[in-house]
């Protein structure tokens, strides 16, 4: 083979990027606060429901938010801090547990993401929020920063009223709202009503998140690690200024009494009968 023929061939075998050159790589730009995406990656444009598939798809892989690999991670990192879709992403418990636990370039890219879109919006609202505007501002950014949020967040950030919403749908009756009340830091399952019920329920997902994020930093790329601490310290402050108004649940609450009657303990008759 002539000289000039190989040079070439030696160059377009040097460049091909694996999958995981392109995790490694949408890693090191999340590092930095305005990342350059490669022209390469899908983007999702109005087919949300495939948006993270046709992302891991674009890096080489396939997407699963059962049992999420390197690629998984990354296609959700794109799709929280490219596409500002985290409700695409599937449920937020995988997710959370894999920023918690997870070591690699996906996961990295991950958590940086996530810190990213944290960082950007946590500054407007580290105060009280008392009023109907904010508090759909703040459920609109959760919506956008936390992968697998609930829908029912980004509805209410997008003017739905609670009370016209279909009921599986609407903050008193959403199974995630529900879900996401009762998180470690969240007022319980049985809180509230309305607007401030899902508000309140987005507030826990956001502060369980943050946990996530501190407990993962551990198992961090040490380069990646330093964007990441810096990115946590921000939120961490201003997360402590965010205050949501007190709402109490409706008068005879059936949704409580029935949550207080599911998880009583059988009395004997109850077991014989």
């Amino acid at each position: 083979m002539r000289l000039w023929l190989v040079i070439p061939i030696l160059a377009l075998a040097c460049c091909k990027k694996t999958p995981m050159d392109r995790v490694e790589e949408m890693r090191d730009q999340l590092e930095s606060d305005e990342p350059r995406w490669n022209g390469q990656i899908q983007t999702c444009g109005e087919s949300r429901d495939t948006c993270a598939s046709d992302v891991a798809k674009s890096i080489g892989g396939a997407f699963d938010d059962k049992n999420p690999d390197q690629i998984s991670a990354a296609a959700v990192a794109f799709v929280v801090a490219h596409e500002h879709h985290a409700t695409d992403a599937g449920q937020p418990n995988v997710w959370l547990a894999a920023m918690r636990k997870a070591a690699g370039p996906g996961a990295d890219a991950m958590r940086l993401a996530v810190a990213l879109e944290m960082t950007r919006v946590v500054a407007k609202h580290a105060h009280a929020i008392d009023v109907d505007a904010d508090a759909r501002a703040f459920m609109t950014d959760v919506a956008r920063a936390i992968p697998g949020a609930c829908k029912t967040y980004e509805a209410l950030g997008a003017g739905a009223d609670p009370d016209a919403m279909p009921p599986q749908d609407s903050p008193d009756h959403a199974a995630c709202v529900q879900h996401d009340l009762s998180r470690t830091l969240g007022p319980g399952g049985t809180y509230g009503q309305g607007l401030f019920r899902g508000a309140a329920g987005a507030l826990a997902l956001w502060k369980d998140a943050l946990a996530a994020l501190k407990e993962g930093a551990a198992h961090t790329d040490a380069r990646a690690k330093s964007a990441l601490d810096r990115r946590i310290a921000t939120i961490d402050a201003a997360t402590e200024k965010i205050t949501l108004k007190v709402v109490a649940a409706p008068a005879g609450n059936t949704w409580g009494q029935m949550v207080q009657e599911h998880t009583a303990p059988l009395g004997a008759s109850d077991a014989g009968r």
